[in-house]
Formats: structure tokens, C-alpha cells, sequence
């Protein structure tokens, strides 16, 4: 019997019905599994559900260093992996039946440890083999299943090595950092790893020049030709007296002195590789990169795009393209746009630079589906792209036009698009700053009004967005396709990071100074460079996982013992810079009663109110609601001018409110519930 083992549940029923005949539907322990025959050998399909293992250490401490660790179930370890416990029993049960293991999890790291890990731990089978698909059609499906080949040790023994050495480094680090706070007698979750180290460096390192930032004055002239703003040819002028100097000269009048005009041809993007999705998706929908992942995965196991998690923006020869567009014509939303690249024969996505040897770009599969509203919006995004590749350069004419008035010279350009090509088919996506001119002749004379001379300064660097910073990092060769976004939300749940537009907390500042003061190599991205490199040379059979892990052990064992030498000192800065932190979280603004602040006030039982600091004199106050998550919002509320603070309440409950149960914008508010929503 043949043991077929899948990522998740709605993958393994897909398996199933994609290459068994006579496929019966079973269950054990809750758990649903599928019996049938292919090619006339007994086979059976069951799924894991993402990771039923996980790493801990063998004696339970809270200390460090720790690095004896062990593969155990992951619903031994922590109540809410108790789900996973029908899934390990179900695999044990089948294991002991069968005598050929298939993987047929996602082909990379991840998929491949999770399956190495059911392989050795559930079952006592000796012989594994490998279905490798990037799509969950059934065509793929089959040819995955008769072309399987050697299990994938290689790629499990280095998904494994990162799961290792990212233990150690996250427990141990994290580890280090609580304990240096507790000696201070203060708590609060803090946590730093291999990557989030190096990534919270790059941000505070923006932080700082932002922050140290000094804006240089400059001046811009302009003039108005033909409702046309014209800029003075010299752009920036860094003395006052000259841009005046250049407005003064400027007469009434000027002659064109130069057209030039040019054809540019602009080819379309490949097909998305993860990172590119991301960053297109926040650009455009702003999701957030892991709700990007989310979505994806969501669109992937419905059958409708390829695997998400990839590096590519290629598109092998191998995939058919024909069959993908003919399937999206038969969408009525795509129906004209596919029907033109099949009339035209333009079947031919153009490719991109960046490779996944495991996976092809992110592309449609043709199969139709009902995706949620995001996930439609998503999807379409992929269509469209994917649509684009394949369709012809777009013709930009780009136009430059020159006056002189009086020997001051004045310039504008524009551009149009005047052949639409792939721009048609990735349609509302495509955004230009294309601004067109009106007619101008050489040698004409024309009327010159409204010369200004502007004052303006330089701008600091601009801050990274969540989609900006994935980028930048996978740039840097830190962190995975999969961890990336992760690991910025940890930054953000840490109190590390705030906003939209990424800035980096006094206490995210405090703790990157208090990692360079005393353990400098966290923050080294190149050690974290090194140990990526490593983890590839393992996937590659080059070197043993045992030599890495080995040195990594090394390594953090170095760090872990300068550390603890100056532990006392660590946490004194630690409890200063969060005390520091708990003020200006808890300071909501001026109080309306005196010149002193208000502040939140948390007691016992998850009571709380808003205080002014200048109490007892002072005795000014508001509610705000029992056992509620109250943060403080940026903008003053619009009717009262009094301070805003956002609420959360339970998992869902989430509202934005006026402190002053008096304010008009509660108006509508039922008195029974003070805590209904204020939209």
C-alpha cells in the first residue's frame, strides 16, 4: 500500500479525486482520509495539517543557553495544536499499514520538513518517494503522481537545519532579553531572532537619518505657458537672490527654442513572483504582505492560481499557455482580452529576470472558482498580469519642450501613450504619470504669466512600508519567501515598530542600542547572510545540516556568555527605556481642564479610566470600558477636539472613539451599551 501524505486536508481530497479510482472517503478520529486504486495499486491519500511536529527541548527550562531540543507532536506541546492530534494518530494508524510513503506536500523547505517529519516520527516505513506540482488541477496532479520521484532528503534536511537554527536563536535571544528585564523587575514580552535582529537594525538605521535629518532651503521658479507649468531649466536654486535674480529677468514673452519628441517602447511585467505580489498588492489594495500570503494560499488550495510561495517570475516552456488563456475566455470578465491574445497568437509570457528552480511565476490555471472579495481582487490582479505578459510593448511618445525669455530658459515635458499594448490587458493596474502638452511650434512666440518663485526644502528619506521592507529584505538575502512578512509583524507586535508607514519606537531604538552595546553580532546581517548561504549548500547536498547547526551552537554560545556577564547592566537600560515607552503610550494629550496631560489609568481586574496628571489638584477624568485593549489614536476627534483612543475588545470587536461620553459623535450611542461601535 502506497501512503500519500498532503499539506492540508482540502489537498489531499484533491489528490484523491485527481488520480485514484474507486476513491472512498474514510475518517479516524475525526480525521478524513481517502482509500482508492491508481494503476492498479492500493493507495491511500491523508493529510497533515501544515506542521504536527515541533521542536522542544527535551528537559522543559526557562534558562539559557538551551540546545537540547527534540521533534515531538506538536499537540503535546501547546492546547491550541490539540487539533493536530487526530492528524498524527490517523498518520500513525495508516503508517503502520503501508510500506511506500509519497510525499505530496508543497515543494519547498517548509513542505518538505513536514512531510520528513510524518515520514520518520509516524510511520515505520522505509522507502519515500516525491510528487512535485505547482498547481492543484488535475492534470498537474496526475503527471505529479506518475512522474514521482526519490523522496526529497536534501530539501528536508535544510528545511530542517532552519527550523534548528532558528530555534536556537529565537528561544535563546529572546530568552536573554526577558531574563535581563526580570532583573529589573519589570515584565514584558520582548523577542529577537536571526532575521528580526538584522531587520529592526535596518529600520532604526532609517530611523536615525530621519530623525538627524536637517531640511536644506532651495527655491524653484515657474512660469505659466498655454494653463502649461513651465520650470526653470536650472531646477534647483540654492540662493534666494538668484531664483530672483532669474524671475526678474524673465519678461513677458518668450520663443520656443526646442521640441524634441521620441518613441519609447515599454514592455509589460512578467508574471508575479511572491515578493512582487506583495509589494503590487499593498501598492494597490493595501493589504499587507502576510494577508497577501494568506489570500494566495487561500486562491492556491481553491485550485485557481499557482503555488504562491515563489521566487520566480518565469514561466517554464513546459506549462501550456493555450489551455490557461482558452480557460479564462470562457470568463466573461476576461472573455475579450483572452479571445484577442488567441487571435493574435500572443501565447508567449514574457519572462523575468528572478528564478525558482522548485516553482514557476504565480500564474492562473483556468479553473474557475468563488473567491471572496479580496480574494477576487487578488486573483484578478493575477489574471490581469498574467493576461499583460503575454500581450505586446505599449508606445510611449515622449515630448520636451524649451522657451527662452530674455536668456532665462524654462522646460516641461510630457508623455502619452499612443499604443496601448499590455496596458489594455493589465487595464485599471496600470498607473502613469503621463501628463500631455498642448501644441507647440519652434520659433513660436508665446505670452509667459504667473512666474513664481517658490521656497522649498529637502525632504528627509522616505520610511519603509510593510511591503517595502519585505522587499528590501529579500534584497538582503534575510529571512524566506514565508517568514518575511512574519517577521515584520512581529516587529510590530513587540512594540518595536509603529504605522503605516514604518517608523521605529523610542523602545525599538533603545533595544537595537542596547544589541550593538553588548551583542552586535545579532543585528549582523552578514552573519545572518552566511547562515542563508549555508542552509542552500545543505539543499544542494554540499554540506552535512549537522556542520551548520553545529556552528551556529557556536556562535550564539559566544554571544549568549558575553551577554549574561552583563546581564544587571542590560536590564536597567531595558526597564528605563520601557518605563520611558509605558508614558508616552499611555499620554493622550493636554487636559481640557488645566495645562497639565491626560493619561490612562490601568488598575486591578482589567479596570481602567483616563486621569489628568496633574492629580490631586486636577481631578478631571473619563471611562473607558472594562477589560478592553484602549490605545491612543493620532487625530483629535472632529466634533469635540478631545482625544480619540481606538478599542479592542475580544477577537472582533473593534471600534474608535471620543473619550468624552458627552461628545456629539455619540450621539446615536444606545445608553444600554456604551461600547457600541462609533464608525
Amino acid at each position: 500500500m502506497e501512503l500519500i501524505v498532503a499539506e492540508k486536508p482540502s489537498v489531499a481530497e484533491k489528490i484523491a479525486n485527481a488520480i485514484g479510482d474507486n476513491v472512498k472517503k474514510q475518517h479516524h478520529n475525526g480525521v478524513a482520509y481517502y482509500e482508492a486504486t491508481c494503476d492498479g495499486n492500493e493507495v491511500v491519500i491523508a493529510p497533515a495539517v501544515g506542521h504536527i511536529y515541533t521542536l522542544v527541548e527535551r528537559e522543559k527550562s526557562r534558562s539559557y543557553p538551551a540546545f537540547d531540543i527534540e521533534w515531538v507532536p506538536a499537540y503535546q506541546v501547546s492546547k491550541a495544536a490539540e487539533y493536530t492530534k487526530g492528524y498524527v494518530e490517523t498518520l500513525q494508524k495508516l503508517g503502520k499499514k503501508a510500506d511506500m510513503f509519497v510525499s505530496a506536500c508543497d515543494y519547498d523547505l517548509e513542505g518538505s520538513t513536514i512531510a520528513y517529519n510524518i515520514f520518520r516520527y509516524a510511520t515505520t516505513i522505509r522507502e519515500g518517494q516525491r510528487m512535485k506540482f505547482s498547481a492543484l488541477t488535475k492534470t498537474d496532479l496526475v503527471e505529479a503522481y506518475h512522474n514521482r520521484g526519490d523522496f526529497d532528503y536534501n530539501n528536508a534536511y535544510a528545511g530542517e537545519t532552519r527550523h534548528v537554527v532558528d530555534w536556537y536563536y529565537g528561544i535563546n535571544l529572546s530568552r536573554a532579553l526577558m531574563s535581563a528585564l526580570n532583573r529589573a523587575h519589570k515584565y514584558r514580552v520582548l523577542s529577537i531572532g536571526r532575521v528580526q535582529g538584522p531587520a529592526l537594525s535596518i529600520l532604526s538605521d532609517l530611523e536615525l537619518k530621519i530623525k538627524a535629518f536637517v531640511p536644506t532651503p532651495y527655491w524653484e521658479v515657474s512660469t505659466n505657458i498655454k494653463n502649461t507649468e513651465f520650470m526653470h531649466s536650472k531646477g534647483r536654486f540654492l540662493k534666494e537672490g538668484d531664483a530672483k535674480k532669474a524671475i526678474d529677468n524673465t519678461s513677458d514673452s518668450g520663443e520656443i527654442t526646442k521640441i524634441e519628441r521620441k518613441e519609447q517602447e515599454i514592455q509589460p511585467g512578467p508574471c508575479f513572483d511572491l515578493t512582487s505580489l506583495q509589494v503590487e498588492a499593498y501598492k494597490l489594495f493595501k493589504f499587507i504582505p502576510s494577508k497577501t500570503l494568506q489570500l494566495s494560499q487561500s486562491l492556491y488550495e481553491a485550485t485557481m492560481i499557482t503555488y504562491p510561495r515563489t521566487s520566480s517570475q518565469k514561466i517554464p516552456s513546459t506549462i501550456k499557455i493555450t489551455p490557461i488563456v482558452s480557460a479564462l475566455a470562457s470568463m466573461e470578465e476576461y472573455k475579450s482580452l483572452a479571445e484577442k491574445l488567441i487571435e493574435n497568437k500572443w501565447l508567449k509570457p514574457i519572462q523575468g529576470k528572478k528564478d525558482d528552480p522548485a516553482h514557476p511565476a504565480i500564474h492562473p490555471t483556468g479553473v474557475g472558482g468563488n473567491p471572496r472579495a479580496d480574494e477576487k481582487k487578488l486573483y484578478d490582479l493575477i489574471v490581469r498580469r498574467f493576461l499583460s505578459s503575454c500581450a505586446q510593448p505599449a508606445m510611449r511618445e515622449q515630448n520636451r519642450v524649451e522657451v527662452d525669455s530674455n536668456g532665462e530658459s524654462y522646460s516641461v515635458s510630457g508623455s502619452r501613450i499612443i499604443e496601448k499594448g499590455w496596458t489594455e490587458f493589465y487595464g485599471k493596474y496600470y498607473t502613469t504619470e503621463d501628463k500631455e502638452l498642448p501644441k507647440f511650434e519652434k520659433g513660436e512666440e508665446v505670452d509667459i504669466k504667473d512666474k513664481q518663485n517658490i521656497k522649498k526644502e529637502t525632504k528627509p528619506p522616505k520610511r519603509y512600508t510593510q511591503a517595502s521592507i519585505v522587499s528590501e529584505l529579500e534584497k538582503r538575502h534575510l529571512g524566506t519567501k514565508a517568514t518575511r512578512s512574519v517577521i515584520i509583524e512581529t516587529l510590530f507586535k513587540r512594540g518595536y515598530v509603529d504605522g503605516k508607514s514604518i517608523d521605529v519606537t523610542d523602545f525599538g531604538l533603545k533595544v537595537k542600542d542596547i544589541l550593538i552595546k553588548y551583542a552586535p553580532e545579532i543585528l549582523d546581517e552578514n552573519l545572518t547572510k552566511k547562515m542563508e548561504d549555508d542552509i542552500e549548500l545543505v539543499q544542494g547536498g554540499k554540506i552535512e545540516k549537522d556542520q551548520v547547526i553545529k556552528e551556529s551552537k557556536e556562535i550564539l554560545t559566544q554571544i549568549l556568555d558575553k551577554w549574561k556577564s552583563n546581564e544587571v547592566k542590560i536590564g536597567k537600560e531595558l526597564a528605563d527605556a520601557l518605563m520611558v515607552t509605558i508614558q508616552q503610550e499611555n499620554i493622550l494629550g493636554p487636559c481640557d481642564k488645566c495645562d497639565n496631560q491626560l493619561r490612562m489609568i490601568k488598575m486591578k481586574a482589567g479596570r481602567q479610566f483616563i486621569g489628568c496628571t496633574g492629580y490631586p489638584k486636577c481631578t478631571n477624568t473619563y471611562p473607558l470600558p472594562t477589560g478592553a485593549l484602549v490605545k491612543k489614536v493620532e487625530k483629535p476627534c472632529s466634533q469635540c477636539n478631545k482625544p480619540m483612543v481606538s478599542v479592542i475588545k475580544g477577537k472582533r470587536k473593534y471600534y474608535t472613539m471620543c473619550i468624552d461620553p458627552n461628545c456629539p459623535s455619540k450621539a446615536s450611542w444606545k445608553k444600554s451599551d456604551p461600547n457600541a461601535k462609533n464608525s
